[in-house]
This record gives C-alpha cells, structure tokens and sequence, in this order.
C-alpha cells in the first residue's frame, strides 16, 4: 500500500524475490494526499514501450525498451543538471547510470552501476561525508575496468551519512556520476 514505512528494516517491502514479512502501515497520511493503491520501488520498474531517442546539437539521448525506470531517473537528472552533451550523451563519453548502493554495514557498502560508456577505460569510486564534508576520497587504489559494476567501500565509519560518485574516465576526461546517500549502520 502507499503511504507506507516499506523502506525501514522492520517492514521489508521490494523485490529480489522477497515478499512482505509484515504489512506495511501507513504514515503521515492525510486526506488529498495518496491517490494510488500500490507504491512499487524503481529498481523493480523496466520501460516496456519502443525504444526511442532525441538528437540534438549536443547528442543523443536514448531510452532503451526493458531499461530500468531508477536508471531512466538518474540519466534525466545527470542531463537537467549539466545539459545533453559531454558527461550526460549516450553517444559520447559519459557517466556510469543505475547507480546505487547493495549492502549497508556499521563500516562497509556495497555499491553496483551499469550503464557504462563504450569508450570509458575505467571508473573510479569516491566518497565523503554529507555532514561537514572534508573533500572527496578516492575508494579504490586502482582503475575499475569497464567490465566491473560493483565495489566495496570500505573503513567507513558507523552512524554516518555519505554521498558516494562514481567517475568515468576515457584517458583524456573524466565524467562524475550523481551522488548517491547513505547512512552506515551504529
């Protein structure tokens, strides 16, 4: 149901084939508020309709039929930000999409991407804290090859929020990612 608390820990709700263990309840719902019966999250939601694209000046932006809809999300937001061009085209160098964190730990995440440019040689994986942020640190030791999707972030530390990037790199230029949150477990 809408309206609901399905994303804490005590009402599972989403897929990876799992069903409800408990009903979800509904919270701050007021009259006017809900209009649908049903809340299903993105990842769980692929654009079934013809594949279509727009040209412009600054390149092609194309949705693909069985894309995920968090996918479609992320690509539009990267575009409304800095344009359709460098960084956001899927004809051109860009940033990973569908980018988004697995497993929370008190110390740990695991993140996943796809999505990934043809012609990137790799992608690097940053994060920092959202509360007084020191600046961006870079994850892994070395270039991820444009075959991986996920990585571990590791020695993080408990009870704290953090935006998490991801950065594409073809040699010559480098295109970041959104920022994902996240806040580690106490």
């Amino acid at each position: 149901m809408a309206c609901n608390n399905c994303n804490s820990s005590n009402n599972p709700c989403g897929c990876k084939d799992t069903t409800l263990t408990t009903p979800c309840s509904y919270t701050q719902c007021g009259v006017g508020n809900e209009r649908c019966d049903d809340v299903q999250c993105a990842e769980c939601v692929s654009y079934c309709g013809t594949s279509f694209q727009i040209e412009s000046p600054g390149g092609i932006l194309k949705v693909e039929s069985g894309e995920r809809l968090d996918q479609i999300i992320q690509k539009f937001a990267l575009i409304i930000t800095k344009g359709l061009g460098a960084c956001t085209a899927d004809n051109v160098h860009h940033a990973p999409y569908n980018l988004y964190a697995e497993t929370i730990t008190n110390t740990t995440t695991s993140i996943t991407w796809n999505g990934i440019s043809s012609i990137s040689i790799g992608v690097n994986v940053f994060y920092d804290t959202v509360i007084s942020p020191s600046g961006w640190i870079q994850a892994n030791t070395s270039l991820l090859i444009p075959t991986v999707s996920d990585f571990t972030i590791t020695e993080l530390n408990p009870d704290t929020e953090y935006k998490i990037k991801l950065q594409s790199t073809t040699g010559n230029g480098t295109c970041d990612t959104l920022e994902i949150l996240i806040k580690t477990l106490i």
